[in-house]
Order: C-alpha cells, then sequence, then structure tokens
C-alpha cells in the first residue's frame, strides 16, 4: 500500500517557518493565522512521524529530521510550481519594470517574485528597490511599470490598496535605547512614511527625540536598532525574535496603521497586468481576514 501524498500547502508553510523562524512570522507570509499554521505544522509532523521543530519561548528551529525534510520540502514546491506553470499559465515574454519599497521588498518580494518566475518564466523583471517619494516621481516618468509604495493609512493616496497593516516602535530586546532623552531614532530621509508617523506620535506624547541614525536602507536602521543605538518603526508583522515592541511602559505608543498602495501605468502589456494581479492576489487574504 502506498503512503499518502503530501499536501503542498503544508509544506509550503513549513519552508514559510524555516526561513521566518517563528510561526507567528511565517504565518504573515503564508496569510494564515499562527493558530491554522500550528494546526498544519501538526497535521505534517503526524503523517512523517518525526518531530520537525525544536519550539523555544521566542523561536522555533528545525530539528536533525526536519532539516533533512527541508532538502525535500524545497523540490516538491520547486516541482509543483514549474507543473502549474508548464500546463495552466499563460505564454507571456516580455520585460516588466517594478518599483518596490525597500522594506517591503526586503521582507515579502522575494516569495512573490519567485512564485511569479515559476508561473511566467519568460517575463523578465528590472527590479527597483527604492524610497517611496523616488518610486512615485520614476512612475510619473514612465520608468515604472508597476510602483509598490507605502503611505501613511490616515493620509491614503493614489493607487490600489494592496496592504495594510499595525505600524510600531521596535528596540533591542532587553536593549536601553528606548530610555534615552532625547530618544535616539532610526528613520529613513525625509517623504518617508514612517519617519513621518514617528515625529507625529513623539510630538503628541511630547516626548522629544533625535535623529541619531538616517539611511534609505532597511537594514541599515535595523542594524542600529539592533546594535541598542536607536530605536526604529517597523510594521510589526517585521519584528523578530531578538526585537521587542516598544509601548505606554517605555512611554510611547503604537504609530497607527501604513498601507501599501500600488500604481499601474495603462496600456503596460499583459505581464505587467499578470505581475499586478499577482501581487494583489498575494494579500487578498490577509485582508480578507483584518
Amino acid at each position: 500500500m502506498s503512503a499518502p501524498a503530501l499536501d503542498t500547502d503544508l509544506v509550503r508553510t513549513f519552508l514559510a517557518i524555516a526561513e521566518a523562524g517563528s510561526f507567528s512570522a511565517a504565518a504573515e507570509r503564508v496569510l494564515r493565522t499562527p493558530s491554522a499554521v500550528s494546526m498544519q505544522m501538526k497535521r505534517l509532523e503526524e503523517q512523517l512521524g518525526r518531530s520537525l521543530f525544536e519550539r523555544l519561548p521566542r523561536e522555533v528551529r528545525l530539528t536533525a529530521d526536519g532539516e533533512v525534510f527541508h532538502s525535500y520540502a524545497e523540490e516538491i514546491m520547486r516541482v509543483s510550481e514549474a507543473a502549474m506553470a508548464r500546463f495552466t499559465q499563460p505564454k507571456l515574454a516580455g520585460l516588466v519594470r517594478l518599483g518596490a519599497h525597500e522594506d517591503f521588498g526586503i521582507h515579502h518580494l522575494p516569495t512573490i517574485l519567485a512564485r511569479f518566475a515559476a508561473t511566467h518564466p519568460n517575463v523578465d523583471l528590472r527590479v527597483y528597490l527604492k524610497p517611496s517619494e523616488q518610486l512615485r516621481r520614476m512612475f510619473e516618468a514612465g520608468e515604472l511599470d508597476v510602483s509598490l509604495h507605502t503611505v501613511c493609512a490616515f493620509d491614503g493616496g493614489a493607487g490600489r490598496l494592496v496592504h495594510e497593516e499595525s505600524l510600531v516602535w521596535a528596540g533591542k530586546r532587553g536593549g536601553r535605547a528606548w530610555q534615552g532623552d532625547p530618544l535616539p531614532m532610526a528613520l529613513a530621509e525625509e517623504g518617508c512614511a514612517w519617519r513621518t508617523s514617528a515625529l507625529k506620535s513623539l510630538t503628541k506624547l511630547g516626548r522629544e527625540g533625535r535623529v541619531a541614525y538616517t539611511s534609505e536602507n532597511g537594514k541599515a536602521l535595523v542594524a542600529a536598532m539592533e546594535a541598542d543605538l536607536a530605536i526604529t518603526p517597523m510594521p510589526a508583522s517585521g519584528l523578530a525574535a531578538g526585537h521587542e515592541r516598544l509601548g505606554k511602559r517605555h512611554g510611547l505608543e503604537d504609530l497607527g496603521r501604513y498601507q501599501l498602495r500600488m500604481l499601474q501605468k495603462e496600456d503596460a502589456g499583459c505581464a505587467a497586468e499578470a505581475l499586478a494581479d499577482h501581487v494583489l492576489g498575494s494579500f487578498q487574504p490577509a485582508m480578507a481576514a483584518e
């Protein structure tokens, strides 16, 4: 009697957890709740008869069996997506110029692009990771076919709403930067929606701050925070095991909500339309759950 086939949804979630390092962070990536992700992994472990994760207080790690299964899981998804692309997707070709806010590019774009490439292998992508203000200028100049930029939720803005979530203050777990007076902050350049939200929040609280570190590179801002040199705003879903969400007991408050919006060039072609639909489809379940 043959063994039951593996559910690719379970395999996809397993890979997301292995990459993200926690069930909650993986839940954001696969657009499910943390409890649903936990149930999925319980089913997978029961089916394999092996424990795949070592569950720690703030993170999960692959067991020895989990590491072995990881290589199989990657191959399963590669073959599955290639097969679907071969038989179900139109044979689109051409060049699509995509612009995305850097923080979005770091956290979400790799997965979306990998899946789009699997389903539309003949489409060439040219990707630009830039600050939102620069992306809008590039789009207006006709240099981008699809552009994903961030705005403060209370401001709204042009383009289709793709995603919305809470923006929070993040500091090093157990760190002391939040005690600084004036408060040291790591922020992007002028024009960034997250910078605007951060400065408005401090003004509302009557707390003095100083921009200790400035960069358009999101990783550089996170590095300053992780070194306990400053605190920085980030999406709630971006918090990692070594980060602490700073709130009322730290003399701070959440920074409201931010939106990811998409601008699409008219008559950019079928390939650009397919990419735009792919991005929207990736986020729709999460938006529906809000």
